[in-house]
């Protein structure tokens, strides 16, 4: 009779028992997901905060130096003018000087030659314009490459060279007046002339004698071939064409940067 009891107490604890053990387990395995959620959502905010530290840490830094930037080419505009206007003067001045002789007016007249070759003088004639500018999009040249089709600093200064070979007598680009010694150079993905920062589109702009007979010689020579290339293999964009009466200013240096 005992050893019966004892049975059916046993029957009936057991599956109680092994009850509140899955429970248990159960709950701390509930425990142990809602931990982990936990801690995952604590590190992804840590992660984001950081983030977006950082973020606003490279925005402050970004717009310090874009200031800095603005404000030296600010001082740098102001300083260009002051030595146009210095030559200007020492124009006036040597007139006063030189003029009313002979051999006065003879120097007058080598002077401003010279001034001209050298840039130092504004210029003004026919022009031809040579435009470039990114490809809109990269175009594929071969398998798994793709080329961004980006006008680097090579190409203007092969423009450029171009130019004078076709015979131009003065150059700019984007406004800015070229001698025989500006630098075209990269600085990242700027391009600078004579250390001043280009925006592109970029205007090569060229003065000669007989701007349509320029023109022609330019597209012919190895300058215009090359851009020819540049168009049908990256999609570079450009156009050459006549512009008429054009005005160039004085250039502020012939001896910055060196040779292109």
């Amino acid at each position: 009779m005992t050893a019966q009891l004892d049975s059916l107490f046993a029957d009936a604890i057991t599956p109680d028992y092994e009850k509140g053990q899955e429970r248990k387990i159960g709950t701390s395995r509930v425990l142990a997901a809602i931990l982990g959620s936990t801690i995952v959502t604590f590190l992804l905010g840590v992660a984001i905060v950081d983030a977006r530290s950082s973020a606003s840490d490279y925005r402050i830094t970004t717009n310090a130096l874009f200031e800095r930037v603005q404000d030296t080419n600010v001082r740098v505009d102001a300083l260009v003018a002051d030595v146009q206007q210095s030559s200007r003067d020492l124009q006036s001045a040597e007139q006063a000087v030189l003029a009313g002789t002979s051999l006065g007016d003879q120097a007058i007249t080598r002077l401003n030659q010279l001034r001209i070759s050298a840039g130092f003088t504004e210029v003004s004639g026919l022009g031809v314009s040579v435009l470039l500018d990114d490809a809109i999009a990269a175009v594929p040249t071969r398998q798994n490459e793709v080329l961004s089709g980006r006008v680097v600093d090579s190409d203007l200064q092969m423009v450029v060279n171009g130019l004078w070979q076709a015979g131009a007598t003065s150059v700019s680009i984007n406004g800015h007046r070229l001698t025989s010694n500006s630098a075209i150079r990269s600085a990242g993905e700027a391009i600078l002339v004579d250390y001043r920062p280009l925006v592109r589109p970029y205007e090569v702009i060229a003065i000669g004698k007989n701007a349509d007979a320029l023109a022609g010689r330019f597209r012919e020579n190895q300058a215009g071939l090359y851009l020819e290339q540049l168009e049908a293999r990256y999609g570079v964009f450009w156009e050459l064409k006549t512009v008429g009466q054009v005005t160039q200013p004085a250039a502020t240096s012939s001896s910055i940067g060196g040779s292109l």
